[in-house]
């Protein structure tokens, strides 16, 4: 009940947060969750506040042996983080969450990998987002045992400012792993292993080691490893205690080393059961901490070779649940989690921001840097935080009024003059890319209705562009008017272009009593409203909705013969035009 209320009050926040910009500019750090979750997150240090605390000793010592400080940490839980985000598959037969992954990303774009169990499967203070910090300092004079030269440089560390927040995973030997300046939780699925028919009797006769050039190594044995045994509680989530078998194998991270399977801190191993049965580990779990070399794959239980439910099985002795081992095993292949820098086109809806779509927000969590017009900066400063903008494609290419814009076209220098500006801007974004950055382009509404983002397909194969739908002016000025717009079975939403062009299809649409809805009217709003009334009767139901899905919405109702009169002293942008019987 806690933390729904503590969910609650965040979301109003967030939400506050969106239209309140000048407070924006004052605003810290802030923390992106997004992926698997039921609801994406953007998450403040003040909000971060809010949740339970945890006090760890953190000792900054990396691979190579280098010293960075000893430290008292307090910070959240990842577990209470993601628990908030409400982390859950969608339309998959394997329900667990035992192969899942949290990809934690920091400021300068590096990534680390953290596996389901580290965070949900070991004690909360284990996986910490730490968000202060307090140096450890000798008790003793370190003039007794070091010269200057030394002891002046380790006590300087403990004066460092840390860069907060800071991932912490205790149980890591190294610190590598505990990236600082953290801006985005991410939850993934690296493999999606097929799901099966559950076996009567499940058996694997045979364990495949997937080797790095992708070459499958088919063991009907363990290779001839140091051999460990180990005393596990075998303890279920959803069966409780089973027992306190000894389990003999070898160690999973030796037998990936004798295969040359190599992996890095983005990496994890997925090892699953010819059922579909699936887990992760995080290749910093193996290789990192401790308690890697007691996570085994097993052939023997209690000194005798394993015959039910097959010859080999996962065991991580160290979890507080079983969940994790996987009886059965049939297949061990270790993944990279890299985000691969991809072109997005978000749809960033028409209105303010209680409009953004879920996917929306966890695409701007993904993204790296920005192309964004001056309005949606402004708009959704809240959500954007301090990822960098590129470019306003409006003030590089298509700021023109469309009276303007159309003449000049006709012009070819002109259009080579926009084209060129176009491959300019492209540049611009393929140069990111190349870097390994993931681009959003903000776009107003639904980006596939009259969007602005059409020159980026002259420049980019369609198939590297990936589009986020957002709610468009129609569907919000659709429920302004607050009619039932099919009535007749007929909606033709248009521009003033194609009504000049081809104004005989306005008769087959009256002929109909469909309803005409036409985008980007008001420039051209008398010569809209003539070539209509040239087809539909004179009091034919009409509306305007001004600034559609915005808290400064307006409807203006009346009949065809009558529009532009109740309408001359409207502004002449921001309008949506509905003409058609099923307004009545």
């Amino acid at each position: 009940m806690r933390k729904l209320l503590i969910l609650a009050t965040i979301l109003v926040m967030i939400s506050s947060a969106a239209v309140a910009v000048a407070a924006h500019k004052q605003m810290g750090p802030m923390l992106t969750v997004s992926g698997l979750v039921k609801q994406p997150l953007r998450l403040s240090m003040e909000d971060l506040k809010r949740l339970s605390w945890a006090r760890v000793k953190y000792n900054d010592i990396k691979d190579d042996g280098s010293f960075h400080g000893c430290f008292w940490l307090q910070g959240v839980p990842l577990r209470d983080i993601l628990e908030l985000a409400q982390i859950g598959k969608q339309g998959h037969g394997f329900n667990k969450m035992v192969d899942l992954a949290v990809v934690v990303k920091n400021a300068r774009g590096q990534q680390v990998t953290v596996s389901w169990g580290e965070i949900f499967h070991r004690n909360p203070g284990e996986a910490v987002l730490a968000l202060s910090s307090t140096p450890v300092r000798p008790k003793k004079d370190c003039k007794a045992c070091h010269e200057p030269d030394v002891y002046q440089d380790l006590i300087r560390q403990l004066d460092r400012k840390l860069g907060l927040p800071k991932l912490v995973m205790t149980s890591d030997f190294a610190g590598d792993r505990s990236l600082e300046n953290v801006v985005s939780l991410r939850v993934v699925e690296p493999v999606k292993v097929p799901q099966g028919p559950r076996p009567k009797t499940l058996y694997s006769s045979t364990l495949t080691v997937v080797g790095p050039d992708g070459k499958e190594h088919k063991l009907d044995k363990l290779p001839a490893l140091h051999r460990r045994t180990i005393l596990a509680n075998q303890v279920g989530e959803g069966k409780g205690f089973h027992g306190r078998p000894h389990f003999s194998g070898v160690a999973l991270a030796d037998l990936l080393k004798h295969f040359k399977v190599s992996g890095d801190d983005q990496s994890a191993v997925v090892i699953s059961a010819p059922d579909g049965y699936t887990s992760l580990v995080s290749w910093a779990e193996l290789y990192r901490g401790p308690l890697g070399g007691r996570i085994i794959v097993a052939d023997q239980m209690d000194g005798k070779p394993m015959k039910e439910n097959g010859r080999f099985a996962l065991i991580l002795p160290d979890d507080l649940w079983a969940d994790r081992w996987v009886k059965a095993a049939g297949k061990i292949e270790t993944v990279r989690i890299a985000n691969q820098p991809r072109l997005t086109v978000i749809g960033m809806g028409c209105g303010d921001s209680n409009l953004l779509t879920l996917e929306a927000l966890d695409a701007l969590a993904q993204a790296d840097v920005l192309v964004a017009p001056k309005d949606l900066r402004k708009r959704f400063a809240a959500f954007l935080g301090n990822k960098p903008v590129l470019f306003d494609p409006m003030a590089a290419a298509h700021d023109k009024p469309i009276k303007k814009q159309t003449e000049a076209h006709k012009d070819a220098k002109a259009r080579h003059m926009d084209q060129q500006q176009s491959a300019d801007s492209a540049q611009i974004i393929k140069a990111q890319l190349a870097k390994g950055k993931s681009v959003a382009v903000l776009d107003w509404g639904d980006p596939m209705v009259y969007g602005s983002w059409r020159w980026l397909k002259d420049v980019f194969p369609k198939e590297q562009i990936r589009f986020v739908s957002g709610l468009s002016a129609f569907n919000a000025g659709s429920a302004a008017v607050g009619r039932d717009i099919a009535c007749n079975g007929a909606i033709a939403i248009t521009d003033p272009f194609t009504l000049f062009k081809r104004p005989e299809m306005l008769d087959s649409l009256a002929a109909q009593g469909a309803t005409v809805v036409v985008f980007m009217a008001m420039p051209k709003f008398p010569q809209v409203i003539q070539t209509v009334q040239a087809a539909y009767p004179p009091d034919t139901p009409t509306a305007v909705v001004y600034r559609a899905g915005m808290q400064t919405q307006q409807v203006v109702k009346s009949r065809l013969d009558q529009v532009l009169e109740k309408n001359k002293d409207r502004e002449r942008w921001l309008g949506v035009v509905y003409v058609g019987p099923c307004l009545r």
